[in-house]
């Protein structure tokens, strides 16, 4: 879709998408490490903070301001604008930058000990300068008396800044990529966007009279709305009221599987979430069907493991939620579909190369992003950036280069999974250096390299459930829904991000010194940091050399994808679509499998025997589950932030 006729940014957008997103940004470190149970503002690719709040603009105050005077109310492309700029900047606070980084600069110290020998092993190879491992310091960030807030601020302005420029680079990466994507994705490919569906909706006009749009007019919608709100009204006053019965929504399997074989499929989880069969109904068939079997599929190999006897280890680290083999089946996966992404693109990106290195290009790029020189040329400075930070820090360039073209790949595979099949949370079940190690060994890879990339990977690419990427891509569909010009709203994220990294930041110090991090979730400040060093400290005192069975693994995953993707291309009876492979083992899917075997069921059903016509008057129900969920888990999130004490809605 083309935006021929366009809206500008306006002033009042900017300033309340600033003033949303930097009150979400305050907000969110106490939320997620101080209250609870209570559910994050932004922890998946459909974040509940930015969605609840253009629910409340788009009926709230534009119902109200709608009665004062028409023009007052805010346009679909100023509510555009608005979420577009929470989505892009409310996750800095948490996963994709302070959460999960900030303590890993001080845990190698506080927790250093001479029974495990952390300060022998690997202290040598901290890049000290963007480390935070003065002793007061770190007595201050974990064990700060009640009552006084003082932040050395000295010492973190350097790891700050460091840390700072490392993350802008990534995000700028993601940004100029999505930028040279765009086209490419949502006008020669028409991927689904299935997460954009329900905030186009909710943003579109109301009519003449400030009705409300007729979006909201459907009664089929408002049955979806009921049921899934009504799910969560209980099940939330039960938490508060225990008196109050709950409504089953957790169904999981582990108590019946405790023999063996049958043990080998623990865990086996299973969540009724109605957001989740929500997104799965706007799918097509054969992506939702791909997931789900997927997820089995894997679960099968585990079973087929168990019943001969072959022992199966974990993934090491954080991503030992899954299975070993399946991490390297998923490698070999993902670097079969990036090679077929790109092939698929080749034409569009020729015609972006030529555009930025030819000046005879006919190619016209003024509808996109960004011209496609800035983002080429972005990319590559951006790049450059990151991985200088890297050797600063201690890497080997050779690495550093290797570990950030990896990850990127990974990011535009998780934004494809976002984009086409609406996975509401993506997680990764390996990262770069688990490829590298597997190839090249330890020894190969070396203990500094080791160490930085320890901290890189903590703060950036094992919980990538709040990556930046696939919100960018997003953006860029819902300008097209809202006819929002795309330039403008570049700029506008782009400054919520830079308004809101230092606003976060402090925040996220504050609660430290405030409360003494080890009063608050002991996973962000205590056992996930160990996690990740204590595996360090296992790389570097029992090196391994280069892994030939999970290279097999690799290979193993690598055909078979490269099967799925020729019998997807050239047949149309074909009933796997290759997104799955790279899917199946994932944390995320795991916790949804139920709700996204519901969702594509009762699609099939309706097809099968209403057809068309009776899918599209059945849409506004799913769309209203996604919409009953979110608004009932705002509400009860506001609560839990006043009461101390949440409820959540989806998998934190």
């Amino acid at each position: 879709m083309s935006n021929n006729s366009t809206h500008s940014l306006t002033p009042r957008a900017f300033l309340i998408g600033i003033a949303c997103a930097v009150s979400i940004c305050l907000i969110t470190p106490y939320n997620n490490t101080y209250v609870a149970g209570n559910s994050y503002p932004a922890n998946n690719h459909l974040p509940l903070a930015p969605l609840f709040l253009v629910i409340v603009l788009a009926i709230g105050l534009n119902g109200f301001l709608y009665r004062i005077r028409d023009t007052f109310a805010l346009t679909s492309s100023e509510l555009a604008v608005i979420w577009c700029m929470m989505i892009v900047s409310v996750s800095i606070p948490s996963k994709a930058f302070a959460e999960y980084l900030l303590p890993a600069l001080v845990v190698p110290y506080y927790l250093a000990t001479p029974e495990n020998e952390w300060q022998e092993i690997f202290h040598q190879y901290l890049p000290h300068w963007a480390m935070v491992g003065q002793p007061h310091a770190v007595q201050r960030f974990y064990e700060q008396p009640l009552g006084e807030t003082i932040i050395p601020w000295l010492v973190w302005f350097k790891p700050l800044i460091a840390w700072g420029t490392y993350a802008l680079s990534l995000y700028l990466m993601m940004l100029c990529l999505c930028s040279i994507l765009r086209k490419q994705w949502i006008e020669h490919e028409r991927i689904a966007f299935p997460l954009v569906q329900l905030p186009a909706e909710v943003m579109r006009a109301t009519d003449e009279k400030g009705r409300l749009n007729p979006f909201f007019r459907h009664p089929i919608l408002w049955v979806g709305v009921s049921i899934a709100a009504f799910i969560h009204l209980i099940n939330g006053l039960h938490v508060h009221l225990p008196m109050v019965p709950s409504i089953p929504t957790d169904f999981p399997l582990n108590a019946i599987l405790t023999d063996k074989p049958w043990n080998s499929l623990r865990p086996f989880p299973m969540h009724l979430q109605p957001s989740v069969i929500g997104v799965t109904f706007l799918l097509t068939l054969r992506v939702s069907f791909s997931v789900w079997f997927f997820y089995l599929a894997y679960k099968l190999e585990c079973l087929i493991a168990g019943i001969l006897g072959i022992p199966v280890r974990n993934s090491p680290g954080e991503f030992g939620f899954t299975r070993n083999f399946a991490s390297h089946q998923e490698m070999g996966a993902f670097i079969v579909v990036i090679v077929f992404l790109l092939w698929r693109s080749k034409a569009h990106l020729k015609n972006v190369f030529q555009s930025t290195f030819s000046k005879n290009s006919i190619v016209s790029d003024a509808n996109e992003p960004l011209p496609y020189r800035w983002a080429v040329w972005g990319f590559i400075i951006a790049l450059g950036v990151h991985i200088s930070m890297s050797v600063s820090m201690g890497m080997s360039l050779w690495i550093a280069f290797l570990a950030a073209i990896i990850f990127m790949m990974m990011a535009t595979i998780f934004t494809w999974q976002v984009a086409s099949a609406g996975i509401l949370r993506v997680d990764a079940t390996f990262e770069p250096m688990m490829l590298l190690i597997t190839t090249l060994g330890h020894r190969g890879i070396g203990p500094a390299n080791l160490t930085v990339d320890t901290i890189h990977a903590k703060g950036f690419r094992t919980d990538i459930s709040q990556m930046m990427m696939p919100h960018f891509m997003n953006a860029f569909k819902i300008s097209d829904e809202t006819r929002m010009s795309r330039r403008p709203l570049v700029y506008a994220m782009v400054a919520a991000i830079v308004i809101c990294f230092p606003i976060s930041c402090y925040a996220f110090l504050n609660l430290a010194h405030k409360y003494g991090a080890k009063n608050l979730s002991s996973w962000n400040f205590q056992n996930g940091p160990r996690l990740a060093y204590t595996d360090l400290v296992s790389r570097i005192s029992h090196p391994l050399d280069t892994n030939w069975q999970d290279i097999g693994f690799i290979l193993v995953g690598g055909a078979f994808t490269s099967f799925v993707m020729i019998m997807h291309h050239r047949f149309l009876w074909w009933p796997l679509h290759p997104i799955g492979c790279t899917t199946g083992s994932s944390w995320g899917i795991e916790q949804m499998f139920l709700s996204i075997f519901i969702g594509w069921l009762m699609k099939s059903l309706l097809l099968r025997h209403g057809g068309l016509r009776v899918y599209r008057n059945a849409r506004p129900f799913f769309l209203g589950l996604i919409l009953g969920e979110y608004t009932m888990g705002g509400i009860w999130l506001i609560v839990g932030l006043i009461v101390k004490r949440g409820y959540h809605i989806l998998p934190n």
